[in-house]
């Protein structure tokens, strides 16, 4: 087998093991075979590394977070390899390097580092989803008013449960019908879920099956479902529209603004911004952050590179409780 299939077959491996990060890798493969380096994968250089982060920038990569992304798969495949006995140490550190990521950071457009969605401008979001609400909930029933209940629901759980959109399409949350409901399990971490959010759960659950005539079962995974009776999947990009609907009906401007970022445009607050407002807010109610880790999966040690989060270990019920509290005392909870 040549260096170049038995690379791409690593990471196939990888991708199986863990899909986290499967569009950045496949990015890089297919960067790698355009550019005829693919037969000389593992013999690849530093100049090889910036000249490929070079091509991403404001094409593929638009936004600190996206470069995060990049970073963070690349990290996870030399691991891997060095695992396999492949020699990736130089590489892994140099793309880790703090100077690496800010030479990158400095040349995305400034628009897009905008990205945690301002205090004001969050409330005044979820103030007019409710308004939008019961002014419409009697209504004739229509798939218009449908999208806007998921997308609703989308909103509250990213604040609540921080996971990215590839996560939240498989969130499964058990019995949501059973009256003591009242917690989330995620990776080992029980998040409370406040009445007004189950009731939004129940509300939209059963608008689809009186609507859809197709019945919710406590094993699905949440948005599958509710995608599905309307022949649909929850990929990220009808996740990104959804959204983008619900802050045009409700007349949420802000959260509409765009940039320029290479020839296309991007929204200054994308669909992850939710999510990602409410780890900032959690980390500025003291929140540990190696509990925010285990809950979201996200690569926290780009936030806060000098912290060794792997090496400690904590109580799951003190996790739990953690951020909770952290969830409990932000600025948009009573707003859920």
């Amino acid at each position: 087998m040549k260096n170049g299939e038995h690379f791409k077959e690593f990471v196939k491996n990888l991708i199986k093991k863990d899909s986290k990060y499967d569009n950045e890798l496949n990015i890089f493969v297919n960067y790698l075979v355009s550019n005829g380096l693919i037969d000389n994968c593992f013999d690849l250089s530093t100049r090889d590394m910036d000249k490929y982060f070079e091509s991403l920038i404001n094409v593929k990569i638009g936004s600190p977070s996206a470069l995060n992304a990049h970073i963070a798969a690349l990290t996870s495949l030399f691991e891997y390899l060095m695992n396999e006995k492949f020699d990736f140490r130089s590489l892994h550190g140099y793309i880790n390097m703090n100077s690496f990521r800010d030479k990158y950071l400095k040349k995305i457009d400034v628009g897009s580092k905008k990205e945690i969605i301002p205090k004001e401008i969050l409330i005044d979001v979820l103030n007019k989803i409710e308004i939008y609400y019961n002014s419409h909930i009697a209504d004739n029933p229509s798939n218009k008013f449908y999208h806007f209940l998921i997308a609703r629901l989308y909103v509250k759980l990213s604040l609540l449960l921080t996971l990215k959109p590839i996560d939240m399409a498989k969130l499964k949350i058990g019995d949501i019908r059973d009256k003591n409901f009242s917690e989330i399990q995620y990776n080992e971490i029980f998040i409370k879920v406040p009445k007004s959010v189950k009731d939004n759960i129940l509300e939209t659950i059963e608008y689809a099956e009186n609507q859809y005539q197709i019945e919710y079962h406590e094993d699905e995974a949440l948005f599958e479902y509710l995608y599905k009776v309307v022949n649909m999947k929850p990929h990220s990009n009808t996740i990104s529209d959804c959204l983008k609907k619900l802050h045009k009906v409700i007349g949420a401007t802000e959260m509409l603004i765009t940039y320029k970022s290479g020839t296309k445009k991007m929204l200054q607050y994308p669909v992850e911004s939710y999510k990602k407002t409410a780890i900032f807010e959690m980390l500025n109610n003291g929140v540990n952050i190696v509990y925010l880790k285990q809950l979201t999966g996200l690569d926290i040690g780009t936030l806060i590179r000098d912290c060794d989060i792997d090496n400690l270990k904590s109580n799951i019920d003190i996790k739990s409780q953690n951020i909770n509290n952290g969830i409990i005392n932000s600025t948009f909870f009573s707003f859920l």
